[in-house]
C-alpha cells in the first residue's frame, strides 16, 4: 500500500536549467585559461560523456579532465564557486519553479502524504514557504538536516526512518538514475524517473536500474497513470499513521 510520495528537489520541484547555463558558460571561460581552443561544445560532449559514464559530480568531472593538475583544478573550483555566490547574490540566478509542480502537490497531496528527497537545504525549504508550496508537504527535511547524502541508500533510509515512513509504502520521484533510482530502489521504495536536464539521456546499464515508470513531464504523472503503475495504491493513505 502506497502511503508517501518522496520528491527530488533539483529537477523535479526546481527547474535547474538556468544554473545549468551558468554552470556550461562559466566553466567553458574557467578551462579557456588553460585551453583557449575549449569551447562551449566541447563542455556540452564533456557533459554527455560524465552522464553516459555515470560521474557523481558532473562539473568536478569536466573540470578536471581538462586541467588535471590537483592546483589549478582546486584553484578553478574555488573560482567556479565564487562565481557562483555572485551570481545568486546578484540575483542573476535562482531558484525557480519545474513546470507543473504546483498542480501536482496540490492533486496527490489530497491523497498521498509528500516529502523532500534531495541535496538542498533551509534556503529551498523557505523558498517553498515563500512560494506557498510547503503547505503541501506532509515531510520537510532537507539536506542541512543530515551528515550524509545521495546516492548513498543510508540517507534515503535516514530521511524514511526521520519521517516515519516504510520503503515500501513510499514511491522516490527524481530526475537521475545513479543518484534517485538506484538508491531508492535499494531501500526498497518504488521510483518514478522524470527526464530532464543534463542526466535525461542516462540510460540503465542493468534491468535493476529501470524505474517502474518514466516521463518526461510532471504533468504527465496523472493519477490514472499512478495507479495503472502501481496497483496497490491506496487512496487512504493521508491520516493512517
Amino acid at each position: 500500500m502506497i502511503k508517501n510520495i518522496f520528491l527530488d528537489a533539483g529537477g523535479v520541484i526546481l527547474d535547474e536549467n538556468k544554473f545549468e547555463i551558468f554552470y556550461e558558460k562559466t566553466i567553458t571561460e574557467i578551462i579557456r585559461r588553460y585551453n583557449k581552443n575549449y569551447s562551449v561544445e566541447n563542455y556540452r560532449n564533456d557533459a554527455e560523456e560524465a552522464v553516459y559514464r555515470y560521474v557523481p559530480r558532473l562539473y568536478d568531472y569536466i573540470l578536471y579532465k581538462n586541467i588535471g593538475d590537483r592546483e589549478n583544478f582546486s584553484h578553478s573550483k574555488e573560482l567556479l564557486k565564487n562565481n557562483f555566490k555572485s551570481e545568486l547574490k546578484n540575483a542573476n540566478i535562482g531558484f525557480e519553479l519545474m513546470d507543473g509542480i504546483e498542480n501536482f502537490l496540490i492533486e496527490f497531496s489530497t491523497q498521498y502524504r509528500i516529502g523532500i528527497l534531495g541535496q538542498y537545504g533551509n534556503n529551498f525549504r523557505d523558498f517553498l514557504v515563500d512560494m506557498r508550496l510547503l503547505r503541501y508537504f506532509a515531510y520537510t527535511e532537507t539536506q542541512d538536516n543530515f551528515s550524509i547524502t545521495k546516492p548513498d541508500p543510508r540517507y534515503f533510509e535516514a530521511i524514511l526512518d526521520k519521517c516515519g515512513c516504510k520503503a515500501e509504502e513510499s514511491v522516490m520521484i527524481g530526475d537521475r538514475i545513479d543518484k534517485d533510482i538506484i538508491p531508492a530502489k535499494a531501500t526498497g521504495m518504488k521510483t518514478i524517473r522524470l527526464m530532464t536536464g543534463l542526466h535525461k539521456n542516462q540510460k540503465p546499464r542493468t534491468p535493476d536500474e529501470i524505474p517502474d515508470l518514466s516521463v518526461e513531464r510532471l504533468q504527465d504523472i496523472t493519477m490514472e497513470l499512478y495507479e495503472k503503475t502501481f496497483s496497490n495504491v491506496s487512496h487512504n493513505g493521508v491520516g493512517e499513521g
